[in-house]
């Protein structure tokens, strides 16, 4: 479903982002992107759903090659930015509405469409609220509503559950859970128990470079499972609370 080949990014004609990064995620995996802070993960991402270009290499979607067909590219990407770009002064419903606009949509009866994205997310009791005025897991499912108008076959979620309380992640994580039961997702991340929670497999990546690409089956009770802990806390500058159960 998505093939990554030798990718490559440099900002400023100095600065290596990505150092010739491959990879392939096959149709129906939850894939987690770990990594430290500056691992180069959403640049990944941002090149992958056609955000930024490539300085070299290729990213495709289904085939599609998302620098030379990004619009029937992106038409198969839902994209989850850190921050989502909510229009606060807008109701969740006038909001989903406007992105089902934007991304032209084809729908038939579009109150019944949003009703089921909505109640996907679990967020048909705010459907009628001004989003400034929701909390901040709320305003992510909207963010992850906005994600599946147009019913993407891919979904990719840059850190979901950045600055939420613990129950506002769990809470997250579990719908990601359920959302990948029928959809290709890639999820970013820098804390590995989220991938735990949620993937089939991890893909580190650290200083522009992939390190360790394993499925999560085979993490379990393994010296793999260990060495990569310890990985990630060392990428992390010892920091092994950064790595640990959350």
């Amino acid at each position: 479903m998505i093939k990554v080949r030798n990718l490559t990014k440099k900002y400023g004609g100095k600065h290596l982002a990505l150092d010739n990064v491959s990879f392939t995620i096959n149709k129906g995996e939850i894939v987690g992107l770990l990594g430290p802070n500056g691992a180069g993960k959403s640049t990944t991402m941002n090149i992958i759903t056609g955000y930024i270009a490539a300085t070299g290499g290729t990213a495709t979607v289904d085939g599609l090659d998302i620098s030379e067909q990004p619009i029937e590219a992106k038409k198969k990407i839902g994209y989850l930015p850190e921050q989502p770009p909510l229009y606060m002064e807008m109701t969740v419903t006038e909001y989903l509405k406007f992105v089902c606009e934007l991304k032209k949509s084809k729908i038939e009866d579009k109150k019944e469409y949003l009703a089921n994205i909505m109640g996907l997310v679990g967020i048909n009791e705010v459907s009628g609220r001004v989003i400034k005025n929701l909390s901040k897991g709320y305003k992510q499912r909207v963010g992850l509503a906005a994600a599946l108008c147009g019913d993407p076959e891919v979904l990719i979620f840059d850190e979901p559950t950045v600055g939420l309380d613990p129950n506002q992640i769990i809470e997250i994580r579990n719908v990601i859970k359920d959302l990948g039961k029928e959809r290709t997702v890639i999820l970013s991340t820098h804390i590995l128990h989220e991938v735990e929670e949620i993937c089939d497999r991890i893909i580190i990546i650290n200083k522009g470079k992939i390190v360790a690409d394993v499925k999560m089956s085979e993490l379990d009770d393994s010296l793999e499972n260990i060495f990569i802990k310890l990985t990630m806390a060392d990428m992390l500058g010892g920091k092994s609370s950064e790595v640990q159960k959350s």
